[in-house]
């Protein structure tokens, strides 16, 4: 399966995710989660669809400017994304707005 990923100009990521999430027909699961400053979040949806996991505002995605994969995901693929930045990071799904979440990263 190809991923795409989110590296930091800094740093690399050889490891698998620290957590899931993943968009299902009724939306995102986990809702909210917290997580740790350096880890990272795999996305995948179980929703036959494509989909495109970004951060608010809707849709701009300016809160978080870099949580953002710029194009959809095919249903089949992931995208993991490597959290640098503490804080509460709200997210959606940029084609299905009304699909919302949390990421909470602690330091």
């Amino acid at each position: 399966m190809l991923q795409f990923f989110h590296h930091s100009p800094i740093q690399k990521r050889t490891q698998p995710a620290d957590y899931t999430i993943t968009l299902t027909k009724e939306g995102f699961t986990p809702q909210e989660i917290p997580i740790k400053q350096g880890q990272s979040i795999k996305f995948i949806t179980t929703a036959e669809r494509p989909f495109w996991p970004a951060s608010d505002l809707h849709p701009t995605h300016e809160m978080y400017p870099t949580f953002d994969p710029k194009e959809p995901i095919p249903a089949d693929k992931s995208y993991i994304f490597l959290f640098t930045k503490p804080g509460r990071w709200q997210f959606h799904d940029h084609l299905a707005p009304f699909f919302t979440g949390t990421i909470s990263v602690k330091k």
